[in-house]
Order: C-alpha cells, then sequence, then structure tokens
C-alpha cells in the first residue's frame, strides 16, 4: 500500500460553483482535505466547506448550489452511506446545478457503482494507496485546486521531498532521518507520546490529520504478539502552552514534541496598549512577535526540563511546503513502521470495531 510514493497530477474539474462544498466522508476520506483548506483557503471558501463526517443528526439541507462530493476509498464506509441515505431523502436531492462527484478505487465497490449507474464524475485514488495516505490523491488536490490554490505546487512539495528524503540529503531529508532516528531511539527508552504543536493555528486540523496517520499506523501488534507503537497528540501552540504544558513538563517522561513554527513573524500591527497593562513595552510588539517568542520559550523550558523536543520550520504557509511536509510525515510513519516491525498500512483492530458496529445495526 505504498503507491502514495507515486504522486501524480490527477485531471480535475474546473471550478466549484458558487454554492457550499458539502463533503461526505470520514478518517482519511476527509482529514487530508479538511487540513488543507483550513491551513491554505481564504476565508470565503472555508465558510463554504461544510464536511459532513459524524452521522449524527443535524440541520442541514441540500440547496441547488451545493456541491456534493462522496469520498471513501473502499466504497464501503458506513458512515457514508449514512449521509447518503439522509441526502437521498431530501427533496433538494437530484435538483442540484452540478451532479455529486464520487472519490473512491475505480473498481466495483459500491460508491464507483452508484457513480456510474447516476452518470456522476468518479474521481479515481489508486487502489495500492492507503486511505490515511491520499493526501496526494483528488482527496487532497480537488479542495486545493477548487480553493483557487495550486495543486500542482502541492504535488511538486511532496515530490522534493520524496526525493531528498530518498537521496538523505537537503533539508527534508535531514528532517525525515532525523525525525526516524528520534522516535525509536525514544521509544527503545521508554518515550511512546508525541504532540504536533504548532505555533500556528491555520495548522490545527493539519494535527488532526497527523494523529491518524500515527495512530493508525504505528500502533500495531508486532509479529511475536508484542504491543507497539506511539500515542499521537493534537496541541496548538499558542493555546496548549497554557493547557497542556504542565503535564509534559512535570508529568512522567514518556514525551516528546514536535514544534513547528511559520514565517519570519516580522508582520507589524497598530498596538496601543491601555495604561492598566501590566506589560511595558508590550505596544510595540506585534502579534507575530509575541508568537514566536511563545514558541522560543516553550521550546527552551521543555528542553531544560529533558524533554525531547523536534522543531521544524516552515519559512511560508504555502502549497509546497505543505506538500512537502505531508509527505514527509508519511515517510517517516512507513520508515518507523519498518523499525517497530510492524505494518504501517493495515489496521486490522479497526476493521474489528467495524464489524461490530455493524452487528449492533443488524445490518452486517
Amino acid at each position: 500500500m505504498s503507491g502514495w510514493r507515486s504522486v501524480g497530477d490527477p485531471s480535475l474539474p474546473a471550478s466549484l460553483g458558487s454554492g457550499r462544498l458539502l463533503w461526505c466522508g470520514i478518517g482519511g476520506s476527509v482529514l487530508p482535505a479538511d487540513a488543507l483548506i483550513q491551513a491554505l483557503a481564504e476565508a470565503p471558501f472555508r465558510r463554504r466547506w461544510h464536511p459532513l463526517t459524524s452521522p449524527e443528526p443535524n440541520d442541514l439541507r441540500l440547496e441547488p448550489e451545493d456541491q456534493l462530493v462522496f469520498a471513501s476509498k473502499s466504497g464501503r464506509t458506513l458512515e457514508l452511506w449514512s449521509w447518503i441515505g439522509r441526502l437521498r431523502a431530501q427533496e433538494g436531492w437530484g435538483r442540484w446545478h452540478r451532479a455529486p462527484i464520487a472519490i473512491t478505487q475505480d473498481d466495483q465497490n459500491p460508491l464507483a457503482q452508484l457513480a456510474r449507474a447516476e452518470g456522476w464524475t468518479l474521481l479515481p485514488i489508486p487502489v495500492d494507496v492507503g486511505g490515511r495516505y491520499s493526501a496526494f490523491t483528488p482527496i487532497g488536490t480537488l479542495p486545493l485546486h477548487w480553493a483557487g490554490q495550486n495543486a500542482g505546487r502541492f504535488l511538486a512539495g511532496a515530490r522534493e521531498a520524496l526525493t531528498l528524503a530518498e537521496q538523505g540529503r537537503g533539508l527534508w531529508g535531514e528532517r525525515v532521518w532525523d525525525m526516524v532516528g528520534t522516535l525509536t531511539k525514544g521509544y527503545l527508552s521508554g518515550v511512546d507520546q508525541w504532540v504536533m504543536m504548532p505555533y500556528a493555528t491555520r495548522l490545527e486540523t493539519v494535527g488532526g490529520w497527523w494523529v491518524q496517520l500515527i495512530a493508525e499506523s504505528l500502533g500495531k501488534q508486532a509479529k511475536d504478539g508484542s504491543r507497539r507503537g506511539f500515542t499521537p497528540i493534537r496541541a496548538v501552540g499558542p493555546q496548549d502552552q497554557h493547557a497542556q504544558l504542565q503535564r509534559w513538563l512535570d508529568g512522567p517522561r514518556n514525551v516528546g514534541v514536535v514544534m513547528v513554527t511559520v514565517g519570519s513573524g516580522e508582520g507589524v500591527e497598530p498596538s496601543d496598549p491601555p495604561v492598566q497593562c501590566p506589560f511595558p513595552g508590550l505596544g510595540r510588539r506585534g502579534g507575530a512577535e509575541v508568537v514566536r517568542a511563545q514558541a522560543e520559550g516553550t521550546r527552551e523550558a521543555l528542553e531544560d526540563a529533558g524533554v525531547p523536543v523536534i522543531h521544524w520550520h516552515l519559512e511560508a504557509l504555502d502549497e509546497a511546503s505543505l506538500g512537502a511536509f505531508l509527505m514527509a510525515w508519511q515517510l517517516v510513519v512507513g520508515l518507523c513502521g519498518m523499525a517497530l516491525e510492524v505494518d504501517p498500512f493495515d489496521q486490522p483492530a479497526v476493521e474489528s470495531g467495524k464489524r461490530r458496529t455493524l452487528l449492533k445495526l443488524g445490518i452486517s
């Protein structure tokens, strides 16, 4: 299931139209899209983005301008079919200006069969690409394209990171191999929890993608029956240095932190604190400077306490840098799976939970 290392340039529908983007999917069929939209899309597009994930009831009603996307690697996801059934029962079903799009394997799975029967556009996920590794398929490139971002640059950034890692050189090559070494050596010494802590709120949903990638890929039983893996912890620097940092500094020494910073922090904003402000001179410091100082201060505190810290800095938050970032982490996880002697591409325990869910519903 390592086909994600072959990054192609898929043909994508030209435009979204003026309505909402209703994206039905779960896990790896939506997390990459959500991460990319929240990180890179402009605010007007983010307001049109409506991921339909949990099957819990809500009051959504279809409008003719809505664009529906049904995404599932296997085409057999329970949550997806729950949404299809409920949307299909609405009066607005079939009255759309643009027909739905299905993103799935191009085989005889139920979603692909539905798309063909209805004449919908079918965008394929390669069979040898696992769901949580789908960021470089239409799961990632389609929302970027519709958001007016350059999907080609996103794919090019991924290719560059892959090439540098394979050659063991350059910034991304060094980051991948250093991260693999740090994770595996730390694991042997008892560091089995890792925090992804970006000092950029627009990377918060990238943390959600990262959590699934780590947890579902590396939390496994090895062939000898031993249980191995890491616990990924999602955080956002400016918030969680107040909410979780105490645990990392004074709690058990089984945690490491991956800190991510973005840009130079040189932007200047007007600031006029009142006389009651307890911080003299704060008016001369912009928000970017405050965030940069927070990141530096937190990193130093963690290092002084003996907590392993890896710091990745992105000069810009753009398509190429995010493509390289996501590809680098997929490579890290694949290589760590080899080091831990587990298969980073399957998820047997998850399948067990899915079967039990269907039995509870009486629809297995």
